[in-house]
């Protein structure tokens, strides 16, 4: 007999905490828009249990996750929603670093406190559950997603849904994994949001008032909505938030559910290789070169304006990358965790930090015809992004904006691969 716990509570920072996500920009919030929140859904089948914890917040620090396994003793997969209108909960970027910005402690403590208390609830509150997963689609189509990099880009619109129902048919939980930037808010809002997964979160509250709902984010280190949005506000993030939240009710109604599954969740870890940098004094050259480009470009139309300063910013990065690697710079945020979790015939894969696409396409592949749902920014950050050999040949602003060497997403593929 499946049992099941949810909760839920509120994460937002108080007025003047910093907001992450947008380099070379101090964003101390100004107030709250829509509230930040954690989710939590407890399953247990009386043989293996798993503990899943979604956040509104950009990343989620790794030396976090160990401290709230270790003292709940539960096997617990944290994912971040990703939102770039959230404070810092992790080790910052390297931009960030070179700036003096550090993770609110105050913020840290109270977050941590919450956390515990969220888990605590969702474990001791049980109830007979069944569990379903369907897979959706909201793309192109719905005006929804794509390639940041390239128009027309490879992509992946896939909607991935587990849905958990009480014993009176009710459902109580559902978790949607999709794969698109939370940006729909740039570095010029001050307030606190959840961005496009807040408006998940409230479609389906109307559609399902008793549910508590989880957002985790595919792989979408090369996805946004550059292409595709008619806007960058909240009215744009409510468009495609409502728009994806109807095609995840459309998934529950589909699926079939079952209170007698397998659960199981296994982690390892694997150290993942750094990139060569150049020297400062060529990092400098470099940086001094894309300055000019995006003076040139400061007039052009939208999209070639953005896509030169994310360049700026890449060559930004590479440059105290550069400077960080001369002191003999660590990440704490590896070696690189990977949990694999299976519920039913579902298999959920998470990794740390922001993957290219291609990588999670690849990953789906290895279980053909079966529901594989890939979470990223999962149980700790990366140093930048994991992108593939042809990105790290063109460059640009992931590129810049990594530690990573361009093999790093081969050595997770076959990690994964040995693992499955």
């Amino acid at each position: 007999m499946l049992k099941a716990g949810v909760s839920i509570i509120d994460i937002s920072p108080k007025p003047g905490v910093e907001l992450a996500g947008y380099p070379h920009c101090p964003r101390p919030n100004t107030g709250v828009h829509d509230p930040l929140y954690a989710s939590c859904l407890y399953l247990d089948n009386g043989i293996d249990h798993i503990v899943i914890v979604t956040l509104d917040l950009l990343y989620f620090g790794k030396k976090y996750v160990k401290e709230l396994r270790k003292k709940t003793r539960k096997n617990i997969l944290f994912s971040s929603t990703h939102t770039h209108s959230g404070p810092w909960a992790s080790s910052v970027l390297a931009s960030e670093l070179a700036e003096g910005i550090t993770e609110n402690e105050e913020y840290i403590k109270e977050l941590l406190e919450k956390l515990e208390q969220c888990i605590n609830e969702a474990t001791t509150n049980t109830f007979e559950a069944k569990a379903g997963s369907f897979v959706g689609r909201c793309g192109a189509e719905q005006g929804v997603g794509g390639n940041r990099r390239e128009k027309g880009g490879v992509c992946d619109p896939s909607v991935n849904v587990l849905a958990i129902k009480d014993s009176k048919g009710q459902v109580r939980a559902c978790l949607v994994n999709y794969a698109l930037h939370p940006t729909f808010l740039h570095a010029e809002s001050t307030v606190v949001s959840a961005d496009y997964p807040g408006y998940i979160r409230r479609f389906l509250s109307f559609a399902y008032p008793n549910a508590v709902t989880l957002f985790a984010l595919g792989a979408a280190g090369n996805q946004s909505s550059r292409y595709h949005r008619v806007g960058q506000d909240f009215e744009e993030a409510a468009r495609v938030g409502t728009t994806i939240g109807v095609e995840v009710r459309n998934c529950i109604e589909k699926m079939e559910y079952f209170d007698n599954i397998d659960i199981s969740a296994k982690s390892e870890e694997v150290q993942l290789p750094l990139r060569h940098f150049p020297s400062i004094e060529e990092a400098e050259k470099q940086l001094e070169i894309a300055q000019k480009t995006f003076e040139q470009t400061r007039n052009s139309d939208y999209i070639t304006a953005r896509n030169a300063e994310l360049a700026l910013f890449g060559a930004e990065n590479i440059l105290s990358y550069a400077k960080l690697n001369a002191q003999g710079y660590k990440s704490d945020e590896l070696p690189c965790e990977i949990m694999l979790a299976a519920i039913g015939d579902t298999v959920i894969a998470a990794v740390q930090g922001e993957l290219f696409v291609e990588f999670a396409l690849e990953i789906k592949a290895m279980r053909p015809n079966k529901k594989t749902f890939v979470f990223t920014t999962s149980n700790g950050s990366l140093p930048g992004y994991v992108y593939t050999r042809q990105a790290g040949i063109e460059g640009g602003y992931e590129v810049g904006t990594s530690m990573l060497d361009n093999s790093a997403g081969e050595v997770i593929i076959n990690k994964i691969r040995e693992m499955i």
